[in-house]
């Protein structure tokens, strides 16, 4: 699938600040699941200066910084991506790994640590281990029907919801709301994960949804580290294995590490606000 994606996010002050210097995750992540055809970035007021990196998980981001004083800030990135995974199950995973528990090298349990490792431990009750251990006694152990059968249930048991507050929902608050918003689900199925010695990580980006609507929002699911396989990824907003229709713009262990936009400002107290859009269309081959 080709992918033309419009994302612009537009800052606006009170009165005049000086923006300190910003880090946009806007570029889509280059992987043998997709390809960037084309990618350009616009920002207003002109930045003084622009540079390109690669973050610790392989991640493009610009940073941005200016001068003077100014009102409002718009960013927009324009991206043609190709996607092309169309099974997500196109994998033989090797005997002695296809049941929980997994067996890592050192070489990768030293490098995945964050993404093995619990964001929300609890008290005497804890929800998540008892999830991964019914899920893991479903599953008779099977890595592959663990993560089908968490999978499935969270999207037919969470309802999912559009959340603009910030944060996200502890596991057991989600578990008690029954809804929250996609990456509310998606690090309660991250959570479990860890606990069945899963890695698993926090993606960002976007998802075609109903191809009847144009305008979308960006989405949130998970990505679990499969021995000899790699990274696959799961979305149980809508009980789907990842394949060629979502766009990965950024994958970290940590949720806070996957925004588009972070950065700050100096000045008053300027009642900064913000409003953004997204268009996503696929071309017709």
């Amino acid at each position: 699938m080709i992918y033309n994606i419009v994302h612009q996010t537009t800052y606006r002050y009170s009165c005049e600040v000086f923006l300190e210097p910003q880090v946009l995750r806007l570029y889509p992540r280059a992987n043998p699941n997709q390809k960037v055809l084309d990618f350009v970035l616009d920002i207003s007021p002109q930045p003084a200066g622009i540079s390109v990196g690669v973050d610790i998980w392989g991640n493009t981001f610009h940073q941005v910084w200016f001068s003077e004083l100014h009102k409002t800030l718009t960013i927009k990135s324009t991206s043609i991506v190709q996607t092309m995974r169309k099974n997500p199950f196109d994998y033989y995973l090797p005997h002695h790994n296809r049941t929980i528990p997994i067996t890592l090298d050192a070489i990768e349990k030293e490098a995945l640590k964050g993404s093995l490792t619990r964001a929300h431990e609890t008290g005497a009750v804890d929800h998540v281990r008892d999830m991964a251990s019914r899920f893991n006694e479903e599953s008779k152990g099977s890595v592959t029907m663990f993560l089908i059968h968490l999978n499935t249930w969270l999207f037919e048991n969470i309802g999912r919801i559009e959340r603009k507050e910030p944060g996200i929902y502890e596991p057991d608050m989600l578990l008690a709301l029954g809804e929250g918003a996609c990456r509310d689900i998606t690090v309660l199925f991250i959570e479990v994960c860890r606990e069945a010695g899963l890695p698993a990580r926090f993606v960002s980006g976007y998802h075609e949804g109903d191809d009847r609507l144009i305008e979308g929002d960006l989405h949130a699911w998970a990505e679990v580290y499969l021995p000899g396989i790699g990274w696959r990824g799961y979305d149980p907003s809508y009980g789907l294995a990842v394949a060629d229709r979502h766009i990965v713009l950024t994958a970290a262990p940590y949720a806070e590490r996957t925004m588009p936009v972070t950065g700050n400002y100096r000045g008053p107290d300027a009642n900064p606000m913000f409003d953004y859009s997204i268009r996503l269309w696929a071309d017709v081959q």
